[in-house]
C-alpha cells in the first residue's frame, strides 16, 4: 500500500490532492515533491470550479477545495481535487508513471487507514472490536457539469457494513487543449476519516 507521510491531521488534510496526484496516477513518491508542484487550495466553489489543473514550465498544478457543510449531503468531510493524468506529465516534464492509474477508491482506503493509525489506541480498538467492512465504489462523470453536481456518497447497509462511492471524471485527448488530460475526483478527506472512526468507535 502506498505510504502516506503526513504526521499531523492538518499535513494530511492540507496535502490530501498532493497525494492523490503521485497515487492514482502511480508515481513514486519522490517524483512528486516541493519543489515542481503547486497546489492551489480554493475558499470559494465558483473558483475552484474554474480552475484547471495544468503542468507547465516544469511545475504541476492542482486544485483544492474543502465543500462546506452547506454544499453538500454527507456526514464526512471530503475533498475534491482537480489533477492532471499521467499522459499530461510524462509529455511535459518527461517523468514515467509507474503503472496503470489506480482507483480513486484507493484515496478513500488511503485516508482510512492513516487515520486508523492516528486515532489513540482505545479508539482503535473499539473500531476494530465493531468489525465494520466498507464497499468502495466509484461512478465515472462524462462532463464536468455532471461531476460537479455529483457527491461522494455514504450509505449505511447494515449495522456491520457501509458503502463509499467516489464520483470522478477523467478526460482524455479532446477538441480543448485546456480539457484534456485531466481527472476531477471527490474523495473523502483525513478529518473525515477521522471523525467516522471514531464515530463507529463509539457504537
Amino acid at each position: 500500500m502506498s505510504k502516506i507521510e503526513a504526521s499531523t491531521l492538518e499535513e494530511a488534510r492540507t496535502n490530501w490532492c498532493i497525494y492523490a496526484q503521485r497515487i492514482i496516477e502511480n508515481y513514486h513518491r519522490d517524483a512528486i515533491n516541493s519543489n515542481n508542484f503547486v497546489n492551489t487550495i480554493y475558499t470559494r466553489l465558483d473558483k475552484f470550479l474554474e480552475s484547471k489543473p495544468t503542468v507547465e514550465n516544469g511545475k504541476i498544478y492542482t486544485s483544492t477545495y474543502f465543500p462546506s457543510v452547506n454544499e453538500v449531503n454527507a456526514d464526512y468531510e471530503q475533498i475534491w481535487c482537480k489533477i492532471n493524468t499521467a499522459h499530461r506529465i510524462d509529455a511535459a516534464i518527461g517523468f514515467r508513471s509507474l503503472g496503470e492509474h489506480q482507483s480513486n477508491s484507493k484515496m478513500n482506503e488511503l485516508a482510512l487507514n492513516w487515520a486508523y493509525n492516528y486515532v489513540d489506541d482505545h479508539i482503535k480498538n473499539a473500531y476494530q472490536a465493531a468489525d465494520i467492512t466498507i464497499d468502495y465504489r466509484e461512478s465515472q462523470k462524462l462532463t464536468g457539469l455532471d461531476w460537479s453536481r455529483a457527491e461522494l456518497v455514504w450509505q449505511k447497509i447494515n449495522n456491520k457494513s457501509y458503502s463509499l462511492e467516489t464520483p470522478y471524471l477523467r478526460t482524455g485527448n479532446l477538441l480543448f487543449e485546456a480539457l484534456s488530460y485531466k481527472h476531477y475526483c471527490k474523495i473523502l478527506s483525513p478529518k473525515g476519516a477521522v471523525d467516522f472512526i471514531e464515530e463507529i468507535s463509539k457504537m
